[in-house]
Formats: C-alpha cells, sequence, structure tokens
C-alpha cells in the first residue's frame, strides 16, 4: 500500500483545518477526493482561506481603530457627515470587542496548530468503520433471515516518525453463531526507505490480485455490498489466504509516462482448521513458508486511471482437521485489470491453481476462479453488476478440505447509495448455484448501511 509524506507543519495545519472545517460548516471533501492527499490538500486550502480572512478582518478592525482615535471618518463614509459620525461613534464602540474577539480566535488557532503539530508528531490517528444490515436468504442453505450486526472496525495508524510506519486493524464482529469475536485484522510495523520502497513486518493482507489490497474489512469504502465469495476473508468463507503473517516489501517506479507498482512477501504458511484458513498467526506449525509477488503497471494517457498486473505464490497447506495432517503445495497464478476513473470503477480478475498432493501422492488438480464487475457513478448513485465464478476440483483436497472449496457461479445486481460523505447504503440482489459437492442454488436481498469515521 502506498505512504505519503508529509511535512510536520502541513500535518498540524490538516488536523487544525479539518477543526475550522467543521466549526465554520463547510463540506470537508468532494465526492472525487477520496483519498487521504486530496483530502488533507483541500482541507489545507480552506485553513489558508480562514486565516486570511481573519488577517483581514484583523486590519479592518486596526483601520476602524486608527480613524476613530484621529477623529477621522472611514475612506467610504466621507460622502455623508452624518452617516460617518454615526460609523465612527459605532466603529468606535464595537471595535475594542471585536479586535478582542478575533485576537482570541488568533491565539486560539496558534495554540491548535501547535498542538496538532506536536500530536501528529507523536498521537495516534484513529478512523473506524461499521455496518449493519437486513437480508431475505434462503432457507435450504442459510439458518438465518432478517437483520443482523456486521462488523465494528478501528483502523489505527500511529506517527512514529518521518519514515516509520505503522498499521493496525481491530475487528469486532458477530460471527454465524450470533456470538461477538475481536480479530486483529492487520497488525504491521513497517520503514519507508525512499517513495518508492517501504518494508512491512507482521500480519497484512496477501498483495495478490487488485481486489484484496484495494479493499479492506470496512465496507464504506467499498463500491459493492460484499467481497466476492472466493476472495472473501478466511473467517467469512474465502478459500484464498487473504492475510499473511510475514515480510512484505511493496513500492513504485515511474517508468515514462506510466507507473510500476510491486510486491513481494514472505510470511508463514496457512493451515486449515475447522474446515477454513488460519494464518498462524504464533508461527509456522511444520515450519513453511508463502511466497509471492505482484506486478502492476499504471498506464496514463487515453488509459489514465486503468491498471493491470500479474500476481503468483506458493505455498504448503496443511490441514489439521485430519491426523495426520493432510498437506497440499499450493501454487496460484493471476492476472487482473482495474479501471477506475470519475465515473467508471471496473474490476477483473482471474485465478487459476496448479495445487499437488504430497499426502495421498494424487497428482496435480487444475482449478480456477475469477469475476468481473462493472460500476457505474451517477453523482450519488452506483448501480453495479458482477459476475463471479469458481471451479475447484474436489479430488483436490486443499479445496474439498473447506467449507466454501465447492465450485459455484454467482450473478449479482446492485445499488450504491451516498447518503454522504461518510455513509452509503447498498442494495444487492443475487442468485448463487453450487454445482458439485451441493447442487443447488439461492436467492438474496441484500439491504447493508456502511458508515466511516
Amino acid at each position: 500500500m502506498g505512504t505519503t509524506k508529509h511535512p510536520r507543519a502541513n500535518r498540524g495545519r490538516s488536523w487544525v483545518g479539518a477543526l475550522l472545517v467543521a466549526g465554520l460548516g463547510h463540506s470537508p471533501v468532494t465526492h472525487a477526493a477520496t483519498n487521504d492527499s486530496d483530502r488533507i490538500a483541500v482541507l489545507e486550502q480552506k485553513l489558508d482561506q480562514s486565516l486570511q480572512l481573519i488577517h483581514q478582518l484583523s486590519a479592518r478592525v486596526h483601520d476602524l481603530e486608527a480613524q476613530a482615535a484621529h477623529g477621522a471618518p472611514p475612506e467610504a463614509d466621507k460622502r455623508s457627515g452624518t452617516a460617518a459620525a454615526a460609523q465612527t461613534g459605532a466603529a468606535a464602540a464595537i471595535a475594542p470587542d471585536t479586535a478582542q474577539r478575533l485576537a482570541k480566535v488568533e491565539q486560539t488557532v496558534n495554540q491548535m496548530a501547535a498542538s496538532a503539530g506536536q500530536h501528529a508528531e507523536e498521537g495516534l490517528a484513529t478512523h473506524g468503520f461499521a455496518d449493519v444490515g437486513i437480508g431475505n436468504h434462503n432457507a435450504e442453505f442459510s439458518k438465518y433471515q432478517g437483520a443482523d450486526v456486521g462488523e465494528l472496525d478501528f483502523f489505527l495508524t500511529p506517527r512514529l516518525g518521518s519514515r516509520t510506519r505503522a498499521l493496525f486493524e481491530l475487528n469486532f464482529e458477530v460471527g454465524s453463531d450470533g456470538t461477538v469475536g475481536v480479530d486483529l485484522e492487520r497488525a504491521q510495523i513497517g520503514y519507508q526507505f525512499a517513495d518508492s520502497a517501504t518494508v512491512w513486518l507482521g500480519r497484512f493482507h496477501t498483495p495478490y490480485g487488485y481486489y484484496n489490497t484495494a479493499f479492506h474489512h470496512g465496507q464504506q469504502i467499498a463500491t459493492s455490498l460484499r467481497r466476492p465469495r472466493f476472495i472473501d476473508f478466511e473467517d467469512h468463507g474465502g478459500i484464498m489466504p487473504a492475510h499473511t503473517v510475514g515480510a512484505w516489501l511493496t513500492g513504485s517506479e515511474r517508468v515514462g509516462d506510466q507507473r510500476v507498482t510491486y510486491d513481494v512477501y514472505i510470511g508463514n504458511s496457512q493451515r486449515i482448521t475447522g474446515g477454513a484458513l488460519d494464518m498462524n498467526n504464533a508461527g509456522n506449525t511444520h515450519g513453511s513458508t508463502i511466497v509471492g509477488g505482484n506486478l502492476g503497471l499504471l498506464l496514463s494517457g487515453t488509459l489514465d486511471g486503468l491498471k493491470v498486473g500479474v500476481d503468483a505464490f506458493q505455498t504448503r497447506i496443511g490441514d489439521e482437521d485430519q491426523s495426520p495432517s493432510y498437506v497440499t503445495q499450493v501454487r496460484s497464478f493471476g492476472t487482473y485489470a482495474a479501471y477506475d476513473t470519475d465515473n467508471w470503477e471496473d474490476i477483473a480478475e482471474f485465478h487459476v491453481f496448479s495445487n499437488q498432493d504430497l499426502t495421498g501422492h494424487t497428482g496435480t488438480h487444475h482449478s480456477d476462479a475469477g469475476f468481473v464487475q462493472i460500476g457505474y457513478r451517477a453523482g450519488r448513485y452506483t448501480p453495479y453488476a458482477r459476475y463471479e465464478r469458481g471451479a475447484f476440483q474436489q479430488s483436490d483436497h486443499f479445496f474439498a478440505a473447506q467449507t466454501n472449496g465447492s465450485s459455484y457461479y454467482r450473478e449479482a445486481l446492485g445499488l450504491r447509495f451516498d447518503v454522504d460523505l461518510v455513509s452509503a447504503l447498498k442494495l444487492e440482489l443475487a442468485e448463487t448455484r453450487l454445482t458439485d459437492r451441493v447442487i443447488g442454488s439461492y436467492d438474496e436481498a441484500l439491504l447493508q448501511y456502511a458508515i466511516r469515521f
């Protein structure tokens, strides 16, 4: 993930700008300004405008006081002696109080700037996401109906220095049995060697494809109501390792008018337990590792907004539900394309698997999965459509051992409505067809209200 450098003064000014904008009732950003650098630039511009207004008012009060002290009417009122006298008297009456109030405001701004600068250097930036919903599921495949609580996600980015980075994501979510669980979804500490290279250590989102690193746990930032089924998070039934615990080198380099992005990572191999993937947060159980990379190209000119790329990873994953553990050599190769502009958000990913059975010696099994999503931003409304498919060989123990490892098709139509800058209402209608382990289909009508703060 990218990192942006800001001098200490700019960070302080951006926080003060946010407070001034909130107090003056301005809208902080436009719909197009969705990233942090855009928001900071807008807030700094509004701060500069506010400070200029304060200085202009201070100068005006100073002129009124000087004119009142010398008995001279203001320049604009010289045309009428009566009006000038009245204006001079009024100015003399209100100027001291106004000057004191403006001086107080300016003093407060300066104190806030100094405090914000110190806090930005040493403090903890906290953000969060939450979502709730209601759904109508086919009772044959889902025992739950009606309203549900999704997630309460806290996103922490402490500021530790000019090059030291940190990111922590603490997620409270309701499980399938209705209990509330707490997951440390991401816990990564990094160091930025240059604009083109940052290394992270800890637990991070595995950088394969486009979707898994572009959209995180907070649903408000995503156009769609939910992730594609096969790249969902592990505890939601995803069958690819969405998280890795280890080391990750990421960055980008400009090549002519284009920009090349890269990711290289190594970490603990995952395992299957309880029919789902587990990241081995505490360390490897068998000393295995996952190794992978992602290479992307951001185009410019007539193709501005288009990113294309390829990715691959290899790991050994054991099924801890079997005794002794059943081990599979998992190899994944993927390609993706994403077109993101003011109006369009189109994403396509395709992954193939070449998995070797290391325990039963049944050979190599080939599977594939992919999705295409098209969205069009029309003001506050974004309709979208998604088609996804997973064809997983059930003779491959890696898929057969996972609860959601069956082959399927899913078609979905959805609509996102931006209630305001920080909240979105989403509606999705979907049909899912299971095609091998279980034969059947089910329809869903889902409504979600997602916020960020």
